[in-house]
């Protein structure tokens, strides 16, 4: 009984090997009956690398290499492992069809076969990362990943280097548990590491080398890094957009201009938008002014009650949207008082003739005012602002990690930042005419607070994904220059910037002209006052216009009614005219905001400052 123990015990000793060895194999998808790896390695730490596999019992008949590419590892041994990422590039299979994706730090090559037995020529390219390490470079390289689901019977590599390593290096075995198992027989010949396996490598064993070579053994120069490159691009692209503002004659030579008269053959409805590309109520008031100096209309002021008259009809040649107005006041009325002219609420149909004065403006293509005043070519301008940051962070991260998608979110964070600091200057700039001073003043210091509290949280973002301070320093400067160039230059074309020179200097002229030579004017044309009215209206200087007239007798104009205004002072008719055209104003935009009188001189249309 004894001796049939003993007999069992060395029939166990020698079946247990041979189960457990068919058991790891029957576990392999598939088997590498010869692995050959050869890598060249230049000066600047980049990588040719070309595996020949020959494939067996694959059933079925695919299966996945993986290429390691984020190695964490505590370089500067401070106890804190760091992630270096390997930039992969140039894949190319020969022997299956394949297709690539990464996933977790790792570039999957998804291999399909046509039989169960295939020879694989894989080849790629590897550019290795510089650790933090002051001392010495950092050789670290996984030539098999273990995640594999194959046996490897015969394996060899060889990696020649651009010079003679002067240190040994350590080739180990790797899995999921222990990083660094068994070591693999290594040694080096010259400038080339031999690697040759002893044993099979089972699924989930891979090879890992590592090596700490001389400092400069590396120079992990690049011809051209990201930063480099989308710094170059950002500044030809800012002064690519400067060129082209300057060729589309945008821009030109200051003229002076000194007139005393109203610009010629250009409808009175048009200045609000030459100033300032809006049409708002100023505008409005300005043509009924024109209205009455034409004769078509008058304004009696009688009874504490402001009307308008009708007269005649206007010419058949004036432009669609003022016969759309004259018929909005006077289909089947002779006269209308502003009571009547409230009740009938008429602010929604005055804004789409607003509306309709500043598309008839903008389709005026003799008489082009503005370049590119489209939303589509102001938004296009918006989204070019954040680029130069934008770009130099995606580099930053993409040189990092090698993985666009992982590292778009942080470029589109930091556009969201300059965004941040954009909007608050966007909402003055939409708001200032109806601010007073003082609350103009406090917002843009609360603004440049924001702006610079946000420029600091974004220096930070930037410094904290590792981009270097130089190309921060450019491209902060190309954002501030790009935003002036897209945002405060001038839109206009050469013609609209002259006729906007021209009403400046008419504005001009209103605000200095003295008194005698207003009496010289009214000798030469007695209608001079009511003539340039509609563009002190236009202004907000109708108070200023006025007083200009205060030591000079003068009679108001034939189309202004008012009970006593034979019997009163130059003065007080104007002032009643004043009050007479804020009457029509206030009840033609019933449903607006109130605004206060235009004598008191705090009647601000938008832009005509």
């Amino acid at each position: 009984m004894r001796n049939i123990i003993k007999y069992l015990c060395v029939l166990l000793a020698l079946v247990c090997p041979l189960y457990l060895h068919t058991v790891v194999r029957g576990a392999a998808a598939y088997t590498i009956s010869d692995y050959q790896i050869r890598i060249d390695v230049d000066k600047s730490a980049l990588m040719q690398v070309e595996e020949h596999m020959n494939i067996r019992d694959c059933s079925e008949l695919a299966f996945t290499k993986v290429i390691l590419q984020n190695y964490t590892y505590d370089a500067d041994q401070d106890g804190v492992a760091e992630t270096y990422a390997y930039e992969i590039s140039d894949v190319e299979v020969s022997g299956a069809q394949a297709s690539l994706h990464y996933e977790n730090g790792q570039h999957l090559i998804r291999m399909t076969l046509d039989n169960q037995e295939a020879q694989i020529i894989l080849r790629y390219r590897v550019r290795l990362r510089r650790y933090n390490s002051q001392d010495f470079n950092i050789f670290r390289y996984q030539l098999i990943s273990p995640n594999h689901e194959a046996v490897i019977e015969n394996f060899h590599a060889s990696i020649t280097f651009p010079n003679t390593p002067d240190t040994a290096f350590d080739v180990y075995k790797s899995d999921d548990s222990t990083p660094e198992g068994n070591r693999f027989p290594a040694h080096i010949n010259n400038k080339t590491l031999e690697i040759n396996s002893m044993e099979e490598l089972h699924p989930h064993e891979g090879v890992m080398i590592h090596a700490n070579l001389r400092n400069f053994f590396f120079t992990y120069s690049n011809p051209i890094t990201y930063h480099l490159f989308f710094t170059i691009f950002s500044i030809i692209m800012v002064m690519g957009t400067y060129y082209f503002i300057i060729k589309g004659k945008r821009l030109g030579k200051k003229q002076v201009y000194r007139h005393r008269l109203a610009l010629q053959d250009v409808p009175l409805g048009s200045y609000g938008y030459i100033l300032d590309g809006i049409v708002d109520d100023a505008d409005i008031i300005s043509i009924l002014i024109d209205w009455a100096n034409n004769g078509n209309i008058q304004i009696r002021n009688e009874n504490q009650t402001v009307s308008l008259v009708l007269m005649q009809e206007l010419s058949p040649h004036a432009p669609n949207y003022e016969k759309d107005l004259f018929n909005l006041l006077f289909t089947n009325y002779t006269l209308v008082t502003v009571d009547q002219l409230r009740t009938r609420q008429l602010y929604p149909r005055i804004k789409r003739i607003e509306q309709a004065i500043h598309h008839a403006l903008e389709r005026n293509k003799k008489s082009v005012i503005y370049a590119n005043s489209s939303y589509p070519a102001q938004l296009s301008a918006a989204l070019l602002i954040p680029l130069p940051l934008s770009l130099i962070m995606l580099a930053c991260r993409y040189g990092l990690e090698y993985d666009l998608m992982a590292s778009l979110p942080y470029a589109l964070t930091t556009a969201a930042i300059i965004y941040c600091n954009l909007l608050p200057w966007i909402w003055i700039g939409k708001h200032r005419y109806r601010l007073t001073k003082s609350v103009h003043d406090v917002y843009r210091i609360l603004t440049m607070l924001i702006n610079f509290i946000c420029g600091a949280l974004l220096y930070h973002y930037l410094l904290t994904n590792q981009t270097p301070v130089v190309y921060i320093a450019i491209n902060y400067v190309l954002t501030v220059l790009f935003t002036c160039i897209l945002i405060f230059m001038e839109r206009r074309t050469v013609y609209g910037r002259n006729q906007r020179k021209q009403l400046l200097a008419l504005r001009q002229f209103i605000r200095d002209v003295r008194s005698d030579q207003l009496t010289r004017y009214l000798s030469e044309d007695p209608y001079y006052f009511e003539k340039l009215l509609p563009y002190a209206y236009i202004f907000d200087i109708t108070d200023i216009w006025g007083k200009k007239f205060a030591t000079i007798p003068l009679q108001a104009p034939i189309w202004y009614f008012h009970a006593k205004a034979d019997m009163q002072s130059t003065i007080y008719w104007m002032r009643s005219l004043e009050e007479a055209l804020e009457a029509i104003r206030s009840s033609l935009y019933v449903g607006m905001k109130p605004k206060q009188g235009i004598a008191s001189s705090h009647h601000t249309p938008k832009g005509r400052h």
